[in-house]
């Protein structure tokens, strides 16, 4: 048996489920969550604490000085500053209890302590995304995957898949890119010559836009006459006779044929996550922060039953910050809503973080908010969702209550309008404790990075975004110009006081889709495309991140942004036991080699969640 297979059992053996069917909680509809108020929140057994037994490591005594799990003989990197390196870690419950030497940790093993032998391996904080859709990915990413070269091999691969599901009602996938299309994106009629007899339809890597054929038009009922959700940002594209085109921009024109084409269920969406979710804790990730549930009966809080149903039959891996997207045009009634969840979603692991507010789209399809006119295409005005009054108010409704928000910016036009928002809400609403965030932030103008530090914003970057690839290279100097060569500068800000967290935005990218972070570190430190070594390094060069610094942001900085750098992303006594082991030591690993170092094993609160057989 494998080092960790003994302790894997023995943990598994403390922790099993019995008899516990899925979704027990809330498979009889919204009813069980908010419908009924307090009432509700009782019928869910909110009250805390909430699930005791949930993910518990072992029992200890209370009063015994006897470590529960001893890891030992490895490279410790703790991301303390005061002591980044030790050699081992002791944890008593759920929580860590020592960190130092061998000897110093090994004085705490009893008859009854499980002891890892690291064996010169790596020992980090488990991984913390901050800005990642579990929901929204194991939906999208379903059927044909379309991350390939070339749009003639995507269509190849959409017809072979055809071939071999004659029965299958509709044809779906995920993956292709704007690079594989023109400016205007693909058409209907490129789909109906390969699919011509059913539904088909497929997102963009990006997850911003879809692209359909004839049949799940007729299906979607999406006809010339059929109105532009939000007019200049989430809308069908025409031809020049007015004509559908096939290609769909945004969530709410997306999301509103996804709805007619196949409807989401509680039951298929809990499916899917049980599918992904051991691939995370695989990947060494132990808290995500859910940046726009997948709605159920366009009822996000549906959603977040379902996190709290895993959690109660303990298939939840993971600890969960949920967020609250705003997707209406009554933002008053938004904002209440928000702040009305926050005491309902407050269990041990699924907790309630924050307003996701979609500020704008992506460059690659127009929709990004710019300062200046689109290089390519200087007569489009983008609308953004919400105006610069909407988001004012949103804003400040939600600092007052004492919520933050999670803005999508990635053009350096809403960059700024949501920074000066922030910036009133401060001025406005008494002095607290703020953790307010811009995620993505492709492109920021020199004037506005320095804001970040100056208003305590904290910047989120996608670090596996940050390679020369031909989104990189070729769409978006397109779209942007000289633009171009200033994309994604997370340096800068860190340099100007910034604080900096990671997340993958799994499933969305410009040209590579991955949850892993290790290979978004890997990226974060060469500016290259993955197993590429030679490949060009996006430019400025000089944003490549240190290790150090790139640790930090898939771990401290992330868990700053969510609220827990008191009990998680770093090693030290006293805080949870999130805990990630790698084969190697990353700093003796050649940096174009780091994606590729495997994950050992992966504890989140004490609980081994993943290790290989």
């Amino acid at each position: 048996m494998c080092r960790n297979c003994a302790l894997l059992f023995s943990f598994n053996a403390n922790n099993r489920p019995s008899g516990l069917k899925p979704f027990s909680v809330f498979e009889r509809g919204r009813r069980h969550f908010l419908s009924a108020g307090i009432k509700s929140a009782a019928s869910l057994g909110l009250a805390m604490p909430l699930v005791e037994a949930a993910m518990a490591a072992p029992a200890v005594d209370a009063g015994s000085h006897e470590a529960t799990v001893v890891l030992r003989g490895g490279k410790v990197y703790t991301v303390e500053p005061q002591q980044p390196w030790a050699q081992a870690v002791a944890i008593k419950g759920n929580r860590i209890v020592a960190v130092g030497s061998d000897a110093d940790v090994s004085r705490l093993v009893g008859p009854r302590t499980k002891v890892i032998e690291l064996d010169g391996r790596m020992l980090l904080p488990g991984f913390v995304e901050a800005h990642i859709h579990p929901t929204l990915g194991s939906f999208f990413t379903g059927g044909v995957d379309l991350q390939l070269p070339t749009g003639a091999d995507a269509l190849a691969a959409i017809a072979q898949y055809a071939r071999q599901n004659p029965d299958a009602g509709h044809i779906r996938g995920f993956g292709w890119r704007q690079d594989m299309f023109g400016p205007d994106g693909p058409t209907k009629e490129e789909l109906d010559r390969v699919v011509p007899d059913r539904p088909a339809f497929f997102f963009n890597i990006d997850v911003h836009s879809l692209w359909m054929n004839s049949k799940a038009m007729q299906a979607a009922g999406v006809t010339r006459q059929t109105p532009d959700p939000i007019p200049g940002f989430s809308y069908f594209k025409r031809d020049s006779n007015g004509e559908p085109t096939g290609y769909v921009l945004e969530t709410a024109a997306v999301m509103s044929v996804v709805a007619k084409l196949e409807p989401l269920t509680y039951e298929s969406l809990g499916s899917r996550m049980q599918q992904w979710l051991p691939k995370a804790a695989a990947a060494g990730i132990t808290t995500v922060f859910d940046a726009g549930a997948m709605p159920i009966d366009d009822d996000q809080s549906r959603t977040f039953g379902l996190y709290l149903d895993l959690e109660r039959q303990q298939k939840l891996p993971v600890r969960v910050k949920v967020s609250y997207m705003v997707s209406k045009p009554d933002v008053d009634e938004e904002v209440r809503r928000a702040i009305s969840l926050r005491p309902l979603v407050n269990s041990e692991l699924v907790q309630f973080s924050a307003l996701k507010i979609i500020g704008d789209g992506t460059a690659e399809g127009h929709t990004a908010l710019m300062l200046d006119p689109y290089t390519d295409r200087p007569d489009i005005v983008v609308t953004p969702p919400y105006s610069k009054e909407q988001l004012d108010r949103m804003v400040r409704q939600a600092d007052a209550a004492g919520l933050d928000v999670h803005i999508h910016a990635f053009g350096d036009g809403i960059a700024r309008m949501a920074l000066d928002a922030i910036e009133a809400a401060i001025r406005e609403n008494p002095v607290r404790d703020r953790r307010h965030s811009l995620a993505h932030l492709v492109y920021v103008s020199d004037e506005d990075c320095p804001r970040f530090g100056k208003l305590g914003v904290i910047a989120q970057f996608s670090a596996n975004w940050m390679s020369a690839d031909p989104d990189t290279t070729v769409i978006l100097p397109a779209r942007l110009g000289s633009r171009a060569h200033y994309l994604v500068r997370p340096k800068t800000i860190m340099d100007s006081g910034g604080i900096v967290a990671f997340g993958t935005d799994w499933p969305a990218a410009g040209f590579y889709s991955t949850y892993k972070p290790l290979e978004s570190i890997q990226v974060a430190v060469t500016r290259q495309l993955l197993n590429k070594p030679d490949a060009p390094i996006l430019q400025p060069e000089g944003e490549r991140l240190s290790l150090e610094q790139a640790i930090r942001a898939n771990t401290l900085g992330g868990a700053y942004q969510l609220r827990m750098e008191d009990s998680i992303g770093t090693i030290k006594p006293g805080k949870l036991a999130d805990l990630v082991v790698l084969e190697q030591n990353l700093f003796d690993v050649d940096p174009h080699e780091i994606g590729k170092v495997r994950v050992d094993l992966t504890m989140m609160n004490g609980r081994l969640t993943f290790s290989p057989a």
